[in-house]
Parts: structure tokens; C-alpha cells; sequence
């Protein structure tokens, strides 16, 4: 059956970074993921923004996700490249990002990602590539 919506969830309750931030896992399958996270004012900059930084690890943890949907199984995704351009602000709500894979090779995945407002509205775009080890080998939360 490979990598499943509930494995995914299972796997951000063990991540404490995810858990701080409130990232909830929405979508899983066929190499593509949703991930949802309320804006908590914490999250904003001095201008009342959310931080751009947030948006980056939105993308980066999406297409993690996305990898381990491609290949079915927990690769141990390690991320080598992530490229990020913020297109508008945002403030306090509830931010979706969404992802896919471009490429899913032996020992490394490609993917692309949106961040979106709740009306639909592209607050930024990304597109990062991630190094495979299995979990066997990497015992960290990436």
C-alpha cells in the first residue's frame, strides 16, 4: 500500500518542530501532499506579516512529505536545495501549502510547492530537492 495520509500524521506527531508550529497534515498520495498551519500572531514579523521563513518551511516540509508519498515508504528525505519566491504578505489566518513531485529518482526527489491564503491567494512558490536515506541509516526529524 506504501506511505499512507495516516502514516503521515502518525509521523508529524512525532516531530516536535511541527507540533510547535501546529502544522496538520491535510492530504497524502500518489507523490503529491497538503499541509495546513494557523497563524498564530507568534509567526508574524515587526510589521505584522507572517515571517518569510515561515512560508520556507511550509514548502520544505510538503515536499518532504511529497517524497516519502512518491516512493511509498519513509526515505529519510534530507532536503539539498530549496528555492523560495515570496509573490504577497499575509497575516493572521490559516496558511495551505501544497506540493508535488516533479522527479523521484534513486537517490534523489524533486518537488514544487505553493503556499496559498484561505481565499485561494498564492502568498509564495518553491521548489526544493531532497537527498533519499533510509530511515535505517538516519535517525534524525528532518
Amino acid at each position: 500500500m506504501g506511505w499512507t495520509l495516516d502514516d503521515e500524521r502518525a509521523w508529524n506527531r512525532r516531530n516536535p518542530f511541527r507540533t510547535y508550529l501546529g502544522i496538520e497534515v491535510n492530504r497524502v498520495g500518489d507523490g503529491g501532499a497538503e499541509i495546513a498551519l494557523p497563524v498564530t500572531e507568534t509567526l508574524l514579523q515587526a510589521y505584522g506579516m507572517v515571517h518569510g521563513g515561515i512560508y520556507c518551511v511550509l514548502i520544505d516540509t510538503v515536499l518532504g512529505t511529497c517524497a516519502r508519498s512518491a516512493l511509498r515508504r519513509d526515505c529519510g528525505p534530507m532536503t539539498i536545495d530549496l528555492n523560495v519566491s515570496f509573490l504577497r504578505p499575509s497575516g493572521l489566518g490559516r496558511l495551505i501549502c501544497r506540493g508535488e513531485t516533479v522527479k523521484a529518482g534513486r537517490s534523489v526527489v524533486v518537488g514544487v510547492a505553493d503556499v496559498l491564503d484561505a481565499e485561494g491567494r498564492k502568498l509564495a512558490t518553491g521548489r526544493g530537492s531532497f537527498l533519499l536515506r533510509e530511515q535505517d541509516a538516519y535517525r534524525g526529524t528532518g
